[in-house]
Formats: structure tokens, sequence, C-alpha cells
């Protein structure tokens, strides 16, 4: 049976369960239930069902239709996975695409049902859910998982080694982190804090597992009160010592199977819980609300862990050289290579995971690379495979997306690379990304500012040539944890999120021209305070990242004085940084890359 043929089959064996449910419709998100962007193979419904296997989507299943909903990254890739399926391709973002909620009021009728798994569908979004379907006169609810009667070989839970992350690169203890959440506990005057997001959980026990690829989690919740902590995991994924040094420590160790039992026995009606609604999903939720007095907020685990210690900061810089080393052995190697006609989007792929394999510290990638060649850049979240991957055979660009996880950080870097001769516009588009990037890395901004009134900074020279980009511009960097972090974001979505001293986030405007190629330059900035003036404190932020930009794809004459100055500047610094650590061929070549424009009077 072909992929094609196999999704039909798949919607044919939901709708028969369906209809045992009394169910018009049914809603998969594709998350699991920690609310995890990226999950393990177990939970990955929406792939099973539609074939789409982007990490963000919702697919939807009626009786005699079916759609999937996606957001700009992702448009081209939905539209090449679902052709020749049933599967509409609905893209957010486009004026007059219908959402969720009027695709379903448009085909079901007054108290039509339409359900969803318990386990996957946060409280927050369920509220959300049954609010906009009843405007239509739809009920929504919550169901057990339907595929578990026709995913016949779904996949167990994840269940890889548990290894604890040494206290020289976390900074802070067990106890310290637990000590900060008890302190948030008695500001709420609540008694416990409830924690399903795996980065939290990894973070507060200063722990680290591979459950999920590319992220370095395992499957687990925590449930911290007053005098006792539990963590809830699979108790065969830790060595025997491990766990041990965690009971020394007053952590107790509860199944992952039994994380109702644990809510149903410990928690008593008088006692106030706090939850983040948007983590926890609406079955744990159900629980709690029946046995304490819940507190709805975002976890304080969330804003501890995105503001870097000093500790942390100083092994993100650490990580950033040996990042910038790989990245330039990489760079130049495939500047003495790419002519040679061998290479494809794939191999090059596997050639800068060994350039970074080779750093101390390293664990793995942070996320599957991104390199698309040609036309391929302009498809944003580009995921390269046997049936479409490009052949390095002619000149043009090449977007390259990337990142690792080292003990001591986490990184994510994007350079857009000239094979070849490249067009006039080709320049004039790079160096209008790039004025936008410097634009940011040279922000001013008081305190409290959030991370969409920074956004137009960015993108307003991409806007004033009337060129746009429909990604965010900025996401918080995890530490040895998720590429993508929050609580803070500069993007357009209105986050209510200060960015604070400590705070780690990627700089990477872009302009993709469809069928043509994709530019995108981005670094990792990190938020300090500069000065404080009778208006209150002003911040600004720090480029850590350490790469060389591409100087064949910038046209000077668009950079105004200050900005030619910031590329020499930040070619300086790569080059003082990184050429210690290179051979001397690859010093060499870094030093013409890094050769200093000549700045006008």
């Amino acid at each position: 049976m072909n992929q094609r043929n196999e999704i039909n089959h798949h919607l044919e064996a939901l709708r028969e369960e369906m209809r045992r449910e009394k169910l018009d419709a049914y809603i998969l998100f594709g998350t699991d239930p920690h609310m995890s962007e990226y999950v393990a193979p177990r939970w990955r419904d929406r792939e099973w069902m539609s074939g789409f296997t982007g990490s963000a989507g919702t697919v939807v299943v009626t009786a005699d239709a079916a759609g999937l909903w996606t957001d700009s990254r992702y448009h081209l890739q939905a539209a090449a996975q679902l052709e020749g399926t049933e599967i509409e391709l609905l893209r957010e973002g486009i004026p007059g695409v219908k959402t969720l909620p009027e695709w379903l009021g448009e085909r079901l009728g007054t108290a039509d049902a339409v359900g969803a798994s318990a386990w996957t569908l946060s409280l927050s979004k369920q509220r959300m859910l049954k609010s906009q379907l009843a405007a239509y006169g739809i009920l929504f609810r919550s169901t057990a998982d339907l595929l578990d009667r026709i995913w016949t070989d779904r996949p167990p839970n994840p269940s890889e080694d548990i290894y604890q992350h040494d206290l020289k690169y976390a900074g802070k203890s067990r106890r310290e982190k637990i000590g900060e959440v008890r302190s948030a506990l008695r500001e709420y005057r609540a008694d416990y804090q409830f924690i399903a997001s795996l980065a939290d959980i990894a973070w507060l026990f200063n722990l680290r597992g591979s459950d999920i690829a590319f992220n370095p989690l395992f499957i687990s919740y925590a449930l911290v009160g007053p005098r006792e902590v539990y963590l809830v995991l699979q108790r065969e994924c830790l060595s025997d010592e491990l766990a041990s040094l965690l009971e020394e420590e007053d952590i107790n160790l509860v199944p992952y199977d039994a994380v109702d039992s644990l809510l149903q026995d410990v928690l008593e009606k008088d006692r106030k819980l706090v939850f983040d609604p948007d983590m926890v999903n609406s079955a744990l939720a159900e629980i709690i609300a029946g046995n304490s007095f819940p507190v709805e907020r975002r976890d304080c685990t969330s804003s501890l862990k995105a503001v870097k210690s000093g500790v942390e900061i100083q092994g993100i810089r650490n990580a950033m050289v040996k990042d910038g080393v790989a990245m330039v052995q990489f760079l130049h190697w495939l500047s003495q290579n790419w002519e040679k006609g061998s290479l494809t989007e794939l191999s090059i792929g596997d050639t800068l995971r060994q350039f970074r394999s080779r750093q101390s510290g390293f664990i793995g990638e942070s996320f599957n690379p991104i390199v698309g060649f040609r036309d391929h850049g302009a498809v944003i979240h580009y995921s390269a495979d046997s049936g479409s991957v490009y052949k390095i055979d002619q000149p043009g660009l090449m977007l390259i997306d990337s990142g690792g996880h080292y003990l001591d950080g986490t990184t994510d870097i994007t350079r857009t690379v000239a094979l070849g001769e490249p067009t006039q516009q080709q320049r004039e588009d790079y160096t209008i990304v790039l004025k936008g990037h410097i634009q940011l890395a040279t922000a001013r901004f008081p305190g409290g500012t959030r991370g969409f009134q920074l956004d137009t900074l960015a993108k307003s020279p991409c806007w004033e040539r009337g060129m746009q980009y429909s990604h965010g511009t900025g996401h918080g960097v995890g530490f040895f944890l998720n590429v993508h972090e929050g609580p803070q974001s500069i993007s357009t979505r209105l986050v209510d999120v200060a960015i604070e001293t400590g705070m780690l986030c990627s700089n990477e405007p872009g302009v993709y021209r469809e069928g043509q190629y994709g530019i995108r330059i981005e670094n990792l900035i990190l938020a300090q305070d500069i000065f404080s003036t009778p208006f209150g404190r002003f911040y600004s932020f720090e480029t850590l990242t350490l790469c060389p930009l591409e100087p064949a794809l910038i046209e000077t004459r668009l950079l105004d004085r200050e900005e030619l100055q910031w590329v020499n500047d930040y070619h300086a610094t790569v080059f003082e940084a990184l050429s210690p650590h290179l051979k001397q061929e690859e010093r060499l070549w870094l030093e013409s890359i890094t050769a200093p424009f000549q700045t006008r009077a």
C-alpha cells in the first residue's frame, strides 16, 4: 500500500471509531501529554493521520472531509505532502482562509459533537475550542485517545536513559532550584506547584534524557510541595546510583503511569495547587480541579530558566566558540568542495554534523539541519529527503539553519552562502535582511519592553522595500534544553513578557522569494542592562554567535557608516575568538572572509 492510500485508510479507520463514539469530527494536534513542540514517535498522530511531517499543525476529520491547518513555515511542504490525499490544506495567515471553527461551522450542524483526546489537549485550548464551537451550536468534548484503537503498530512510551547534568554546567543545585519554586509558592500563597513541561522539569532537577529527537528531555511530571517533592518518570530509565542520589535528596520517585493516582492521593481539597493551563492536559486538569483548589498561572520555572545565570552565560559563551569553530571549518570545507558536483543537501547536513561532533561536550544537534539550495531555501522549514534532495552542481544561494547541543549550552545559527557569483538582486536582498538584523542587534530599549515592540526594528528595512517575512524574528533558546524556549518572543505575537537581563534570544530576519531562493541571517543575542537614567533602566543586546557573514552578498552602498562599522566590529570579534582554534589554512580563509569593509567618512 503506497503512502497516499495508507493515509486514506487511516482516515476511514478513524471515522469508524468516530461513529462508535457518536462524534461528528475529531481533532489531532500532533502534540504529547506535555504540550511539547517536538514529540516522541508515540504521539506523532498528526503525521500518522496525514503524512505531514512539520512540527506545527492541526488535523480535523469529519465524516466526509478532512483539513490540515499549518503556518507559513510549512505551506509549501504541506502542499507537497498532502498531494493525492483527501486532506485539504488550510494555510494559516493567508487572508480569506477559514479558521478551524469556521470550517467546522460550515460542515456541521447544531448539536453535532467534536472530540479530541483529553491527554493531548491543554486545558486552555479545550476552553477556547468549546467557546469557539459553541458560537456555531457545536458541542465539544474531551475523549479517550481514539488512535489507540486503530494505530496497531503505535510506538510505546519512550524509555531512554536519564542522566545528570553536572553542577559545573548547571550552576545551581536541585535544592537551590526547588527552593526558588517554593519561594514562588509562598509569594502566590499556594501549597503545590504541578509541572508538566518537560524542559522545565529537566532544568529544575538538573537531569537530561533523549526521549525526543533533538531535545535532551525525558517524559515526566513534577509536583513540588512545602516539604515534599515528587518526580514522575519511568523508573527504569534511571541508574540505581542516580535513583539513590535523588531519593537521598528527598525526591520521591513515582511511576510515569501513576501520575493521576499521585494527584488523587497527595492533594487535598483546601490546598492551593498552581499549574499552567497552557501546559497541563485537560485529563490531568480535571483531576487537579477535583482534588485541590487550582490556581492557574504560568509555571514559575518557565521564567526562572529563561533568565540565564552567570554560570550558564559563561557556558553559552564557551559553546559559541566551539560551535563557531565547527561552522568555520565547515564553511571553509564547503568553499573548497561545492564545485566538485558530488554534494547534496543531505550530505552537506551530514558533514556539518561531523564538524560539530569533533567539539568537546557535543551531545547532538539541536534540530534537524535545514539545508536549502536555490528555491528550496525559500521553503522556510525545508527538510531534505531522498525524494526531494538537490544535488549541488551549479551556482546559487544556500540557506543553512543548524544548531548543536553541548553540555555547556545550545546553539542555533543560520547562514546564507553564495556558491558562485550572486546576482545584484540577491546581494540587495541579503543586505536588506542584514540591515534589519543589525537594527535589532544594536537596539536600546527601556525596561518593560516586550518582544513584539522590538520585532518592527528587524522588519522595517524589508517593509521599506515592499518585502516581508511571515515568521517570528526571535525566540528564546534553552540552556542545553529546547532550541525554542519561552516565555519571551520577538514576533508579532502579543506575548506579554518583558525582555529581561539574561534572556537568550535569536535574531533571524529573512526574505524568501518562492521558486528562487531564501535568505536568513540568524545569531543568538543576550539581553543585558546598560545604564539608568531618570526615565528608568535601559537594555541592549550582546551578539554571542561567532561565525562570519557572507561578504560576497553584502552590498555596502546600502549600509550606512554605523552599519558597516557593526559588520567590521563583528567580524573582528569572530576572528579574534576563533582563529586560535583553527588550522593555518582555515585561519587564513577566515582572515580573508572577515577582512574589513571600507567605511565612509
